[in-house]
């Protein structure tokens, strides 16, 4: 979570880009560090560390073996970067802002 903490507004910016090309260019050029912020909330999601509502999971089912894939920390940075860059809709980018908001939700 310190990760998620720390590339906060790397993950806003990207999750939240509504332009394909203007979000490409943010994955394009990010570095490890925010590549690997993705995969751990990704990695927080599938193991449901993060509350998430029924019908953000339902969003999210499409997308199922590319989160996984993004998840997964044995893959290289270069091939998870490929993957996200490789999204051409907002359902993925809709979705994880949607969990973003909910892992970032302060609780009291």
């Amino acid at each position: 979570m310190q990760r998620l903490r720390r590339q906060l507004p790397f993950l806003r910016s990207v999750l939240q880009e509504a332009n394909r090309f203007k979000r490409q260019d943010l994955l394009q050029h990010a570095n490890a560090h925010q590549i690997n912020a993705v995969s751990e909330l990704v990695l927080n999601l599938s193991k449901n560390k993060i509350p998430v509502t029924p019908p953000i999971v339902a969003q999210l089912r499409p997308y199922k073996k590319v989160l996984r894939d993004l998840g997964r920390r044995q893959h290289s940075v270069k091939k998870r970067r490929a993957w996200l860059v490789q999204q051409k809709g907002q359902g993925l980018f809709e979705g994880l802002h949607h969990v973003l908001c909910q892992c970032a939700r302060p609780t009291h």
